[in-house]
C-alpha cells in the first residue's frame, strides 16, 4: 500500500488494471488487487461456509428492514441488525446435511432482546386467511402487561412480508389478522415477539418465535 502524492491522481478512486485507488481520511491510497492462482480451489469447509453465507442471506435481504428495528438496540461499531440475525442463523439455524447447508425458517430470529415471551404461544387458523395468536397472560420474569404483541408475516418464496404492530397488550391475550390476497399463505412464517416502548421511544423487544407456516 502506498500514499498518492501526485496531484493528478489525488482525487481518483477506483480500479485501474491491477491496481487500486482508494481514499481515506481525505487522502488518496493505492494498492495492488488481490489475485489468486489460477488453480486455487477452495476445500469443501470453505464451499460449504460460502454455501451457507449465500442461503441465510438470500432468506433475510427482503426483510433487512425489519431486522434493522428488531436488532437496534444490539447494533454497533458498523454492525447493521441484517449482520447480527444472519450471525445467528448461520450458527442456530442451519444444518449440515451430506455436506449440503439446510436452513431451517422456524430457527431463524427476527429481534432480539430480553424481555419474557409468554407461556402457551399457539397460532390458529379461525377461517380462511384470518388467523389468530393466543398467549397465557401473566407477568412472568420481565414481562408486563403493558408490554406490546410484534408479528411478522413473511413469505421466502414471494419475497412479500406484513408487520402487525398494531398496539395489541400482552394483558389481551390474543391478537386476530386477516391476510390480504397479495401474501400468498404457502410457504410463509409467522414470528412473534412483544416489545416495550422506553421514555425515549426506544423499543426493548424479547428474543422472537417462529409459531411455524401458515399452510
Amino acid at each position: 500500500m502506498g500514499k498518492v502524492t501526485d496531484s493528478l491522481l489525488s482525487g481518483a478512486v477506483g480500479k485501474v488494471g491491477n491496481l487500486v485507488l482508494y481514499k481515506q481520511k481525505g487522502k488518496t491510497f493505492i494498492k495492488q488487487k488481490a489475485t489468486r492462482s489460477a488453480d486455487y480451489k477452495p476445500s469443501k469447509l470453505q464451499l460449504y461456509s460460502n454455501n451457507a453465507f449465500v442461503e441465510v442471506q438470500q432468506f433475510l435481504l427482503p426483510i433487512e428492514s425489519i431486522l434493522a428495528m428488531g436488532f437496534e438496540r444490539f447494533t454497533s461499531g458498523g454492525k447493521r441488525g441484517i449482520h447480527l440475525a444472519m450471525s445467528w442463523a448461520l450458527k442456530h439455524a442451519v444444518e449440515n446435511e451430506d455436506g449440503i447447508p439446510r436452513l431451517y425458517p422456524k430457527k431463524i430470529k427476527v429481534c432480539d432482546g430480553d424481555l419474557d415471551l409468554s407461556p402457551g404461544m399457539n397460532l390458529v387458523k379461525e377461517e380462511e386467511r384470518k388467523y389468530s395468536i393466543y398467549w397465557d397472560v401473566g407477568e412472568v420474569g420481565r414481562a408486563r402487561h403493558s408490554d406490546i404483541c410484534w408479528v411478522l408475516i413473511y413469505n421466502p418464496l414471494s419475497k412479500k412480508f406484513r408487520l402487525i404492530d398494531e398496539g395489541v397488550y400482552r394483558k389481551r391475550g390474543f391478537l386476530a389478522f386477516t391476510l390480504d390476497p397479495n401474501l400468498d399463505l404457502v410457504g410463509g412464517y409467522v414470528y412473534v415477539a412483544f416489545y416495550r416502548l422506553k421514555k425515549n421511544k426506544a423499543r426493548y423487544f424479547s428474543s422472537s418465535v417462529c409459531l411455524g407456516s401458515l399452510e
